[in-house]
């Protein structure tokens, strides 16, 4: 990107402030753009589209049309806009983790590892949920990311990441302490949009997270956590969910009307 497209980039975003190469940038830089960029797969679910992970085709949906993407798409933009800001950074493959339980999922995340004041930090826009608000210092140990917990473990292959909860710790992911090259996601991406049984493509996911909360859309089904307080409906109409896209989201786009709520 060159300096206007950062320019507007960083204003799609809300970041203001001094850009420095340490830590505290990334977790500014991540904490605004997961706080005004919605992950989202309406591409997918509508229109049954493979998300392009070009860079001028990302930059025209996420800055340009003000949309959202997952996490190939989120992931990718940002690495650009954190590597055009003056870190290293590379992308790595993630295996997110289910509770106790569940079965293993397959690696179906990219994430991201940026070098900052000599140190290497996991840097993640498009997880959401129990994921890290922050950038996360790979190394072992205790931190505190976002005003959560977290707990580090460098492994032989890999590094896992688990959160504290009143329960105790818990899994979140584990990624590979390499670089991946980005032609490597092109299948991941494409097995995540269109394999018979993804998540993304059977359900209308929108999530989007607030300082205290968050906006999700599952379906037709609408969530608002604020402040401790849950509100909750449901659209019934086209018309209903392309309004509740632009007011809640800033997503303005045309839902195919042979689409079922």
């Amino acid at each position: 990107m060159d300096q206007a497209q950062i320019d507007r980039y960083l204003e799609r975003i809300g970041f203001t402030g001094p850009i420095r190469q340490d830590g505290d940038t990334l977790d500014r830089l991540i904490w605004a753009h997961i706080s005004t960029v919605p992950f989202e797969s309406l591409d997918l679910h509508e229109y049954g589209i493979v998300p392009s992970l070009n860079l001028d085709d990302l930059y025209e949906k996420f800055v340009v049309r003000r949309r959202g993407g997952y996490c190939f798409e989120q992931n990718t933009i940002f690495g650009q806009l954190l590597r055009d800001l003056g870190f290293p950074v590379y992308g790595t493959v993630v295996r997110l983790l289910g509770p106790p339980g569940f079965p293993l999922f397959p690696y179906s995340h990219k994430g991201l590892v940026a070098e900052a004041e000599g140190k290497n930090w996991y840097c993640d826009v498009g997880f959401g949920g129990p994921g890290p608000k922050g950038a996360v210092e790979i190394r072992e140990g205790e931190q505190v990311v976002g005003g959560v917990t977290f707990r580090g473990t460098i492994r032989p292959d890999d590094f896992l990441i688990e959160r504290k909860t009143e329960q105790g710790w818990t899994n979140v992911l584990y990624f590979a302490q390499r670089p991946i090259e980005p032609v490597d996601f092109e299948p991941l991406n494409f097995y995540c949009a269109m394999q018979p049984n993804s998540g993304f493509r059977l359900n209308r996911t929108v999530n989007l997270t607030l300082p205290d909360g968050s906006k999700a859309l599952s379906g037709r089904h609408f969530t608002l956590r604020r402040g401790g307080e849950v509100t909750e409906k449901d659209v019934e109409t086209h018309e209903e969910l392309e309004a509740l896209l632009r007011d809640e989201f800033g997503i303005v786009m045309h839902i195919p009307r042979n689409k079922r709520i």
